[in-house]
C-alpha cells in the first residue's frame, strides 16, 4: 500500500494557498498605507490587524516580517511592530546602492538598445512632461512611467540578478521618493534630467547615460536631504513646554 504523503493532502495544499492569499493581501495593504503617508511611530498591532482584516494573525505576523526586511516596519521592545521612520541614514544607504546598480545598468544597457527602444523611451519622457502632480494618482502615474523608462534601458542589458536587485532597492526607497514628488518642486528639471538619459541613450554613450543617472539620484538627494535633516533634528531636540 502506498504511503500517504502530507503533501498530497489537497485540504493543507488549500489552507496553505488560504494563508499565502492571506498575508499577501495583508503585506500589500500595509504597504500601500505606509508608503503613502502612514505616521512613523505607528503601532502595526497584530491582534488589530488580524480583526480588521478578518484571519488569524499568523499571515499578519508573516506580511509584517516582509515589511520589516523592506524597512518599512520595525519590531521593538514592549511596542511590537512600528512603522519605521524617514532617515539620513537609511536615505544615504539606500541611494548609494541605487546609484551603484542603476549607473552599471545604465552604462550596460545603453549600448544595446535598438531605435524601437528609443522609441519607447522617448514616449515615457513625453508623458512625463505631461504630468503635473495633483494628487496620488499623478504620483503613480508620474512613479510608473519614469521607471519603464529607465526599465527600457536597463533590461537592454539583459542581466536578470542586476534587474531583480534595482527592483528591490528601489521599492526599500520608494517613501523616500514619493515624498519627494509629494512636495511638487521642481519636477521640471527633474524632467529635464530624464532626457538627458534618454539623449545619452540615443547616442549609445555608456558613460554618459552613467553620468544622466547619477545626475537624477544626485538632484534628489540635493532635494530631500534638508528635510530629513530638520526631522531628525526636531525629533532629537528635548521638549521645551
Amino acid at each position: 500500500m502506498a504511503s500517504f504523503k502530507q503533501n498530497d493532502d489537497p485540504i493543507s495544499q488549500i489552507e496553505a494557498i488560504e494563508v499565502r492569499s492571506a498575508e499577501q493581501e495583508v503585506y500589500e495593504a500595509l504597504r500601500q498605507e505606509i508608503i503613502h503617508g502612514l505616521a512613523p511611530g505607528t503601532p502595526l498591532r497584530l491582534a488589530q490587524l488580524a480583526d480588521r482584516f478578518q484571519i488569524s494573525t499568523m499571515p499578519v505576523r508573516s506580511a509584517i516580517a516582509r515589511l520589516e526586511s523592506e524597512g518599512l516596519v520595525v519590531q521593538r521592545p514592549r511596542r511590537g511592530a512600528v512603522v519605521t521612520d524617514l532617515t539620513v541614514d537609511d536615505f544615504n544607504d539606500l541611494y548609494a546602492i541605487r546609484m551603484a546598480l542603476e549607473g552599471v545598468a545604465a552604462r550596460c544597457g545603453c549600448v544595446e538598445l535598438t531605435d524601437a527602444h528609443i522609441a519607447q523611451m522617448i514616449a515615457c519622457h513625453d508623458k512625463l512632461t505631461t504630468i503635473k502632480l495633483d494628487g496620488v494618482d499623478d504620483i503613480d502615474t508620474y512613479l510608473a512611467d519614469e521607471w519603464r523608462l529607465h526599465d527600457i534601458c536597463y533590461e537592454a542589458a539583459n542581466r536578470p540578478r542586476l534587474m531583480h536587485l534595482i527592483r528591490v532597492y528601489r521599492r526599500h526607497a520608494e517613501r523616500y521618493f514619493r515624498r519627494y514628488l509629494g512636495t511638487r518642486l521642481d519636477v521640471e528639471i527633474d524632467v529635464v534630467n530624464q532626457r538627458e538619459l534618454v539623449r545619452a541613450c540615443e547616442a549609445r554613450d555608456a558613460d554618459r547615460a552613467e553620468a544622466a543617472i547619477r545626475a537624477l539620484f544626485d538632484y534628489t538627494i540635493d532635494r530631500l536631504m534638508p528635510g530629513l535633516i530638520a526631522g531628525t533634528t526636531a525629533r532629537k531636540e528635548p521638549d521645551s513646554t
